[in-house]
């Protein structure tokens, strides 16, 4: 009998089903320490096993595997080596690789696994593996709660720029980060408005991380550190009040919540700007948005809107959608209270 010949398309398929191959191997490495143990010299298994309390055995056959991704390099003596990717998943990393291959296979996997029963009943899948929603588990699981902050923390300063950009910050003296976790983007701000102060709003327990984070920025004497809910009361004051990858994680009642919460606090010469990621009308005309879009309804019951969704949304909130600009793959959405 001969070969059963797959067209392109179920090759890409095949691929992606086996990706899990990859993200582990990559979360084993780094669980390992072996991008922070290895460093620049050569290691044979036995060497290696030796230092890190291993099988040499398995280690062999472990780190052939990370040569297939280019992670380490093998020798013709049989040694292996780190390669410059390698290092991308070592601790302190401007990638932040390491992270967040951690924070996915820790806190992802499981409940996309059972992203089944998210489709059948409309809970979010993780609420069905942790027995609490993503918020609840990540206060009761600190560390992983804090990577988790950090990492986001990282990420959002490192791609800032061009969402700093774009805001339309003219005239104003303090701008409030709404739900900004450790304060990425307001340290962004900051640091491109040296005249402006700030105030960053979040959960108690995640306000109390974020000093550190801003004077790692050379920005925390300029903000003010108020914790509370957002979908209780926000008692902030400020002239620019900014909504980033906020309403995404939640339901439309829930965003609705926080945008009115949005509206109470503001003075009437203020205004709210709401960066989001928007939902394209056809699946392919942006994918990763439909992705993104599907995490949220796996992971926390929130969702992906159209601006014509975002716009509902605001109109019952008691707010005035001004005027969209994009920056970065996102949409930055100015609002007013409409009366």
């Amino acid at each position: 009998m001969g070969e059963v010949e797959e067209n392109p398309s179920e090759v890409r398929l095949r691929a992606a089903i086996e990706a899990y191959h990859a993200s582990a191997l990559a979360f084993a490495a780094v669980k390992l320490a072996l991008p922070d143990r290895m460093g620049d010299r050569r290691w044979s298994a036995a060497q290696l096993a030796a230092e890190l309390h291993l099988s040499p055995p398995h280690l062999f056959r472990f780190l052939r595997g990370l040569v297939t991704l280019g992670i380490c390099a093998e020798h013709n003596d049989g040694t292996f080596v780190l390669t410059p990717l390698g290092r991308s998943l070592a601790a302190g990393s401007p990638s932040r690789l390491g992270e967040k291959v951690t924070i996915v296979v820790e806190q992802y996997w499981r409940p996309w696994s059972e992203l089944p029963h998210t489709v059948q009943t409309g809970v979010p899948a993780f609420e069905a593996v942790s027995a609490t929603d993503i918020w609840a588990w990540r206060t009761e699981n600190f560390r992983a709660g804090h990577q988790f902050a950090l990492y986001l923390a990282g990420e959002t300063f490192a791609r800032a720029g061009p969402i700093v950009d774009s805001l339309d910050l003219a005239g104003a003296c303090i701008v409030a980060d709404i739900g900004g976790g450790l304060g990425g983007l307001l340290a962004a701000i900051l640091q491109a408005h040296p005249e402006m102060r700030g105030i960053l709003f979040d959960l108690p327990d995640t306000i109390v991380g974020a000093k550190k984070f801003l004077k790692s920025h050379g920005v925390d004497k300029r903000v003010t550190l108020i914790g509370g809910d957002f979908l209780a009361e926000i008692s902030v004051e400020a002239d620019v009040y900014v909504l980033k990858s906020v309403l995404q994680h939640w339901d439309d009642a829930a965003a609705r919540t926080i945008l009115e919460s949005c509206r109470d606090a503001m003075p009437k010469h203020a205004k709210l700007l709401i960066v989001e990621r928007l939902l394209p009308e056809q699946a392919l005309d942006d994918a990763a948005a439909v992705m993104a879009d599907l995490h949220m309804m796996v992971i926390s019951g929130g969702r992906l809107r159209t601006l014509a969704e975002i716009g509902g949304l605001l109109a019952q909130a008691g707010l005035a959608h001004r005027s969209v600009a994009t920056a970065a793959g996102l949409s930055i959405i100015e609002a007013t209270p409409s009366n």
